[in-house]
């Protein structure tokens, strides 16, 4: 077997490891470093969701080895679960010494009457209404418990002891802020109040220990679309409501009868899957937790003014006619996409609008842009991707918006999904393209680094509408031909030989090559066989891997990882240094599936100042000292230490792209220097 460090699922809990880094880091704010806490919960959670159910099915089929992997994420997970409720308690109680309590059922004993007085009434007139209580009883079946949520295991203890299992309430705020200011959890709101809820049974004591599981995530579609893929969509979300478990996680102080009752019952896989912890669970509530102090939070990044969009309030097709312009956004506004969109919606001249929809915000105005577009009578063609894992509700929704407003809904080419990020609108003959490494997404798009491409160019404008067209022929069950691309990269069309060639010429020119690689995950067997056959050659190379990484230490390859406090998203690849580079953004990883089994797009960066862009954020994430970590051969996360004045790639980069406007802002704008 190889390197069990360089297996993705091992590989995605160092990474995993890296953001709980960021909550053990004192360099942090307090307030970041619990958000940080959150992120790392909620990656765990989708991590058995998804990657540990993925195992589970490969177990199914006989494949014995995977024994093993799940045995080592069984052991990483309990033991980044002991360093997660170290942090917390560190961090709460440097909480505590700032004014910001968070208190417990016993903690308030002592507190005046009037105070309790306003917990027992928030209890009665907020919590108790939303409470079902489920009595556990021989003569009926088990409780269906939904993946995620969050129960309490109750224990009734008298002449008969009674077990009863309780669902703390999604709907309502996690957090409870107290008159006097200090915080509770709702769990220790309803642990408080629990005789108001069993009163009904005759108990000498009552105790509610929290406990949740995890679902396999994977939805099982097979090819038969005949009843409808939207409907077909609706069903088979209902799987996941009932996917066989893939943990149980529960507070460690749970009475071993009740515990028994709970791996009986869920068919808990004791050895690999039971994960005992603290006292609360579904911490990825923490990213919600009121944060009234402003100096326990990052500083607030000023969004740098576009050197071209923000200069002259004139039509942006207008002066995305005139050149190519790139968006890079937190850094930049994710607004200039919206204000594009708003601006199509409404021009007489332009007459179509085509987009892929991944993930969008929900209430989003990207949909409610396209939404106003189709009511002036552009015609909107949205190639919707319904697979887009935990999104599916979301995107079904918003398909059905825009079929009532007479926009053409397309789903991709199932069962692949449509993961390339691309728009198009054509005014009066003329295209315009927009490319972007992540989802239109306002939402997204002020926390994860991604990049936007805005072109009139037609060498790519011609592509993406061939993009367009096979997506729609797809829909329609049209005879498809496989289209031919010069200048776009597209999976699974020419993604893989395009890659393989680009290396290729890299390795031809041997010490003299050069490539940099920044991407979510690096895990395709083949092209990492060809990357370590360059470096072999005497390639030079940078690799800036955010979350799995497949490649075994290498001396021309520095490896690294950054975890900070943008999610890093966009993917680059740059070939070649000089006049001879080759600079591509994309919305793609190099794995099997992005390659192979997903529409894709990488596109190229041919404007030489623009591309100049990409390298110069390049070369600051590579010389990052302050947050970047050396990816090694057991991938063990040591930080490239620069002290506390090292070097911060995003910190750099927000002055960067505030530097790029102000230089520009020194130079006349292209209305200025047109004569009258």
């Amino acid at each position: 077997m190889q390197n069990l460090h360089q297996i993705r699922e091992i590989s995605t809990l160092s990474f995993n490891e890296r953001v709980l880094q960021e909550a053990e880091d004192p360099r942090n704010p307090l307030m970041e470093r619990l958000r940080f806490l959150g992120i790392f919960s909620s990656n765990m959670d989708e991590l058995f969701k998804v990657r540990v159910a993925s195992i589970n099915r490969r177990l199914e089929l006989g494949k014995k080895s995977m024994q093993l992997v799940l045995e080592v994420i069984g052991e990483k997970a309990r033991n980044l679960d002991d360093r997660f409720q170290a942090a917390y308690a560190n961090i709460t109680q440097a909480l505590a010494k700032e004014g910001i309590r968070l208190v417990t059922e016993q903690d308030i004993a002592g507190y005046p009457r009037d105070l309790l007085d306003w917990l027992r009434h928030y209890f009665q007139t907020t919590v108790l209404p939303s409470l079902v209580p489920i009595i556990l009883q021989k003569t009926l079946p088990f409780p269906q418990l939904t993946d995620g949520a969050l129960y309490f295991g109750i224990r009734m203890e008298g002449e008969k002891t009674r077990y009863a299992v309780l669902e703390i309430p999604s709907a309502l705020p996690r957090f409870v802020e107290l008159p006097n200011g200090n915080i509770m959890y709702l769990d220790d709101v309803i642990r408080h109040s629990l005789n108001d809820v069993f009163y009904i049974f005759d108990y000498s004591e009552i105790e509610a220990f929290e406990f949740k599981i995890s679902r396999d995530a994977e939805l099982d579609i097979d090819n038969d679309f005949s009843e409808g893929y939207i409907r077909k969509m609706e069903r088979v979300l209902q799987q996941r409501k009932g996917g066989r478990p893939t943990r149980l996680v529960y507070d460690e102080s749970m009475p071993a009868g009740l515990l028994k009752i709970l791996v009986k019952e869920l068919k808990i896989n004791e050895k690999d899957l039971l994960i005992g912890g603290g006292r609360y669970h579904n911490m990825r509530d923490l990213m919600q937790f009121p944060d009234h102090r402003p100096e326990h939070m990052f500083d607030k990044i000023a969004v740098a003014p576009h050197p071209v969009l923000d200069r002259e309030r004139v039509p942006m097709l207008d002066l995305i006619r005139r050149q190519d312009l790139l968006v890079t956004y937190p850094y930049q506004s994710f607004d200039h996409l919206i204000r594009l969109l708003r601006e199509a919606a409404i021009d007489p001249k332009v007459d179509a609008i085509s987009m892929s929809l991944y993930r969008v915000a929900y209430n989003s105005q990207v949909i409610n842009a396209l939404l106003n577009a189709a009511r002036n009578g552009k015609r909107i063609v949205a190639n919707i991707e319904l697979l887009a894992r935990f999104d599916e509700k979301n995107n079904i929704d918003i398909s059905e918006r825009l079929r009532e407003v007479g926009a053409s809904v397309t789903y991709g080419v199932p069962p692949m999904k449509v993961h390339g990020k691309i728009l198009l609108i054509e005014r009066k003959g003329q295209y315009f393209g927009a490319l972007s490494t992540g989802n239109f997404n306002e939402t997204t798009g002020r926390l994860y680094v991604d990049s936007l491409l805005l072109t009139a160019d037609k060498r790519l404008t011609a592509e993406i509408a061939a993009i367009f067209r096979y997506l729609e022929h797809a829909a329609r069950m049209h005879a498809l031909s496989t289209p031919r691309f010069k200048h776009l990269i597209v999976s699974p069309f020419n993604a893989r030989n395009a890659f393989q060639k680009l290396i290729a010429r890299e390795k031809a020119k041997g010490k003299d090559g050069y490539m940099l690689i920044k991407v979510n995950h690096l895990t395709d067997e083949k092209i990492i066989a060809k990357i370590q056959e360059a470096a072999d050659a005497g390639v030079k190379m940078d690799h800036i891997v955010r979350t799995t990484y497949s490649m075994s230490p290498h001396d021309n390859v520095r490896a690294i990882s950054i975890v900070d406090r943008f999610l890093e998203h966009q993917r680059v690849y740059i070939f070649g240094m000089g006049k001879d580079r080759r600079v591509f953004l994309s919305s793609a990883d190099l794995m099997e599936r992005n390659l192979d089994w997903r529409v894709e797009v990488a596109f190229p960066v041919y404007d030489e100042a623009l591309q100049q862009q990409v390298i110069d954020m390049m070369a600051m994430q590579v010389s990052d000292t302050y947050k970047a970590r050396v990816l090694d051969e057991t991938q063990s996360n040591q930080y490239i230490i620069g002290g506390s004045q090292g070097k911060r790639a995003q910190y750099e980069a927000q002055r960067y792209f505030h530097q790029l406007y102000l230089r520009a802002e020194r130079q006349p704008s292209e209305s200025e220097t047109v004569a009258p």
